[in-house]
């Protein structure tokens, strides 16, 4: 059985960009897709150098940092799901 840690690599990076803007004030929000991307990639290289088969068993570095990098921008993707699911939400509700 292959596992995989591409969704712990999402997970980890939307923390990470939530935290970022608890933390930095909202002018700065422009630069968390950088900085997940770039933290999805390390992690992609730590999972390589770690377990390989743990992101699906790639032959080299680079394909694990492409990994990485994938999993970390999804993870904006994410966060603007999660948004526009609770924004209908609160719009729906304007409206009653």
């Amino acid at each position: 059985m292959k596992e995989t840690l591409v969704p712990v690599i999402v997970v980890c990076c939307y923390i990470i960009g939530e935290v970022y803007k608890k933390t930095f004030k909202e002018k700065t929000y422009k630069y968390i897709p950088i900085i997940v991307s770039i933290i999805g990639g390390l992690l992609g290289i730590l999972i390589y150098k770690t377990k390989k088969e743990l992101i699906f068993n790639v032959k080299s570095i680079w394909e694990a940092l492409l990994i990485g990098i994938v999993s970390g921008t999804s993870s904006t993707g994410t966060n603007q799901i999660i948004k526009q699911i609770f924004n209908k939400g609160e719009k729906e509700n304007e409206r009653i």
